[in-house]
Protein backbone atom coordinates (compact mmCIF):
# COMPACT_ATOMS: atom_id res chain seq x y z
CA UNK A 1 0.00 0.00 0.00
CA UNK A 2 1.47 3.34 -1.06
CA UNK A 3 0.75 6.12 1.39
CA UNK A 4 1.30 9.85 1.10
CA UNK A 5 0.57 12.88 3.27
CA UNK A 6 -2.32 15.25 2.66
CA UNK A 7 -3.63 18.25 4.54
CA UNK A 8 -6.61 17.14 6.61
CA UNK A 9 -8.64 20.19 5.56
CA UNK A 10 -8.24 19.23 1.88
CA UNK A 11 -10.09 15.91 2.23
CA UNK A 12 -13.77 15.78 1.25
CA UNK A 13 -15.88 13.76 3.73
CA UNK A 14 -18.32 11.12 2.53
CA UNK A 15 -20.26 10.94 5.81
CA UNK A 16 -22.57 13.74 6.99
CA UNK A 17 -22.35 12.56 10.61
CA UNK A 18 -19.72 11.19 12.98
CA UNK A 19 -19.98 8.72 15.82
CA UNK A 20 -19.13 10.28 19.20
CA UNK A 21 -18.49 6.78 20.59
CA UNK A 22 -15.92 6.03 17.86
CA UNK A 23 -14.24 9.39 18.39
CA UNK A 24 -14.05 8.79 22.16
CA UNK A 25 -12.53 5.33 21.57
CA UNK A 26 -9.92 6.79 19.22
CA UNK A 27 -9.05 9.56 21.66
CA UNK A 28 -8.54 6.96 24.42
CA UNK A 29 -6.50 4.62 22.20
CA UNK A 30 -4.42 6.82 19.94
CA UNK A 31 -2.85 3.77 18.25
CA UNK A 32 -5.83 4.00 15.87
CA UNK A 33 -4.39 7.28 14.62
CA UNK A 34 -1.41 5.51 13.06
CA UNK A 35 -3.58 3.79 10.47
CA UNK A 36 -3.69 5.64 7.11
CA UNK A 37 -7.04 6.93 5.89
CA UNK A 38 -8.58 5.37 2.78
CA UNK A 39 -9.48 7.85 0.02
CA UNK A 40 -10.69 7.84 -3.56
CA UNK A 41 -10.51 10.57 -6.14
CA UNK A 42 -13.76 12.06 -7.36
CA UNK A 43 -13.96 15.08 -9.66
CA UNK A 44 -10.31 15.93 -9.01
CA UNK A 45 -10.66 15.89 -5.22
CA UNK A 46 -9.53 13.31 -2.66
CA UNK A 47 -12.57 12.04 -0.78
CA UNK A 48 -12.59 9.96 2.38
CA UNK A 49 -13.87 6.39 2.26
CA UNK A 50 -13.32 5.58 5.92
CA UNK A 51 -11.57 7.21 8.85
CA UNK A 52 -13.68 10.31 9.43
CA UNK A 53 -13.46 10.07 13.23
CA UNK A 54 -9.68 9.52 12.99
CA UNK A 55 -9.40 12.71 10.95
CA UNK A 56 -11.36 14.71 13.52
CA UNK A 57 -9.26 13.24 16.35
CA UNK A 58 -6.04 14.14 14.54
CA UNK A 59 -7.32 17.65 13.87
CA UNK A 60 -8.35 18.04 17.53
CA UNK A 61 -4.85 16.95 18.57
CA UNK A 62 -3.30 19.64 16.38
CA UNK A 63 -2.29 17.63 13.31
CA UNK A 64 -2.46 19.39 9.97
CA UNK A 65 -1.63 16.42 7.74
CA UNK A 66 -2.53 12.75 7.64
CA UNK A 67 -1.23 9.66 5.84
CA UNK A 68 -3.67 8.44 3.20
CA UNK A 69 -3.78 5.75 0.56
CA UNK A 70 -5.88 5.51 -2.57
CA UNK A 71 -8.31 2.60 -2.45
CA UNK A 72 -8.82 1.63 -6.07
CA UNK A 73 -11.46 -1.02 -5.45
CA UNK A 74 -14.95 -0.54 -6.83
CA UNK A 75 -16.60 -1.87 -3.66
CA UNK A 76 -19.74 0.16 -2.90
CA UNK A 77 -18.50 2.93 -5.21
CA UNK A 78 -21.96 4.04 -6.34
CA UNK A 79 -23.24 4.40 -2.77
CA UNK A 80 -20.00 6.14 -1.79
CA UNK A 81 -20.39 8.64 -4.64
CA UNK A 82 -23.95 9.40 -3.51
CA UNK A 83 -22.65 9.95 0.03
CA UNK A 84 -19.98 12.38 -1.18
CA UNK A 85 -22.56 14.25 -3.26
CA UNK A 86 -24.94 14.40 -0.27
CA UNK A 87 -22.18 15.90 1.88
CA UNK A 88 -21.34 18.47 -0.77
CA UNK A 89 -25.02 19.45 -1.08
CA UNK A 90 -25.15 19.92 2.70
CA UNK A 91 -22.11 22.20 2.62
CA UNK A 92 -19.75 19.65 4.15
CA UNK A 93 -16.40 20.26 2.48
CA UNK A 94 -13.92 19.26 5.19
CA UNK A 95 -13.72 17.37 8.46
CA UNK A 96 -14.04 20.74 10.23
CA UNK A 97 -17.63 20.93 8.98
CA UNK A 98 -18.46 17.76 10.95
CA UNK A 99 -17.38 18.99 14.39
CA UNK A 100 -20.98 19.84 15.28
CA UNK A 101 -22.36 16.62 13.75
CA UNK A 102 -21.23 14.13 16.39
CA UNK A 103 -24.01 11.73 17.28
CA UNK A 104 -24.69 9.23 20.05
CA UNK A 105 -24.66 5.54 19.01
CA UNK A 106 -28.45 5.49 18.61
CA UNK A 107 -28.49 8.78 16.71
CA UNK A 108 -25.67 7.64 14.45
CA UNK A 109 -27.49 4.38 13.73
CA UNK A 110 -30.77 6.13 13.04
CA UNK A 111 -29.58 9.15 11.08
CA UNK A 112 -26.69 7.68 9.15
CA UNK A 113 -26.39 3.88 9.14
CA UNK A 114 -30.09 3.30 8.42
CA UNK A 115 -30.04 6.00 5.74
CA UNK A 116 -27.06 4.35 4.06
CA UNK A 117 -28.78 0.95 4.19
CA UNK A 118 -31.83 2.48 2.54
CA UNK A 119 -29.64 3.96 -0.19
CA UNK A 120 -28.13 0.51 -0.76
CA UNK A 121 -31.61 -1.10 -0.95
CA UNK A 122 -32.75 1.52 -3.47
CA UNK A 123 -29.65 1.04 -5.58
CA UNK A 124 -30.08 -2.75 -5.56
CA UNK A 125 -33.74 -2.43 -6.59
CA UNK A 126 -32.91 -0.09 -9.48
CA UNK A 127 -30.33 -2.48 -10.98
Amino acid sequence: MNTFRVRIDQLQPSSPYLSRARLDTIMRNTAFLLKPVAVRELNGRLCVIEGHERLLALQNLGSVEVDVYVDESDKDIDIWKQCVEMCMQQGIASIHDLEERLLSPSGYLQLWIERKREMQRQMTQSQ
